[in-house]
């Protein structure tokens, strides 16, 4: 059984342009939603929320505290602004979930290993896949393992991927089961075509522009 992660918050009041000053001190505005009458504002520590994030990612379940409130809340992380010149995290959103009701979530699909095909190259079709699951039974991610592929062509498919299907389902029509997630293709080479100038009174060159008459 995996262990129970659990992640402390505090109740937040600051809102709009003043959530700047919780950055300054190192802080994170968040927000809790999903199944509530309404959001709850929270703020999180900056340093403490990465570990934990690359930890959990997208998909792992876990359990915040909210300082006052009795019970911890199961929660997977909704989603995460990022500031698009250092990175930093500058928003995030915890999804409250019911640990009996199955919900739609995306996996991301990672490869594993290095390609040994002469002239060739792994390509990801589908980076996420989305699947069907009770909330502690998501997979981290879908593993593909590109040590396994021995020609051009090769292709893992959504059937091909490995997970609990007793537990977890895509979130896809039957006829797309055979479509590729992961596929090896030709590396082309680009040939650069050189356009030939013509040689100055060669045939069909333009005529040198006539030297313009002095005015008398």
């Amino acid at each position: 059984m995996a262990k129970k992660i659990t992640f402390q918050t505090e109740p937040r009041t600051l809102a709009g342009k003043k959530v700047g000053v919780l950055r300054r001190q190192g802080l994170i505005p968040a927000n809790i939603s999903g199944n509530l009458d309404k959001t709850i504002p929270v703020t999180v520590e900056s340093r403490k929320f990465d570990k934990l994030y690359e930890e959990v990612g997208d998909t792992g379940l876990f359990y915040l505290t909210v300082n006052g409130e009795k019970a911890d809340r199961p929660v997977l992380v909704d989603d995460v602004q990022l500031d698009p010149i250092s990175s930093k995290v500058l928003h995030v959103v915890f999804r409250q979930v019911d640990l009996t009701e199955k919900i739609s979530a995306e996996v991301p699909v990672e490869l594993v290993g290095e390609v040994e095909i002469k002239d060739a190259m792994v390509v990801v079709l589908k980076d996420i896949v989305e699947v069907e699951a009770l909330p502690q039974d998501f997979p981290e991610k879908f593993e593909v393992d590109v040590t396994l592929f021995t020609q051009i062509g090769d292709m893992v498919t959504y059937k091909d991927l490995k997970f609990d299907r007793s537990k977890v389902s895509l979130t896809i029509e039957d006829d797309q089961l055979d479509e590729p997630i992961v596929m090896v293709q030709e590396i082309k080479e680009e040939v650069e075509v050189v356009e030939e100038v013509p040689a100055e009174g060669a045939e069909g060159a333009a005529p040198a522009p006539a030297e313009e008459k002095k005015a008398e």
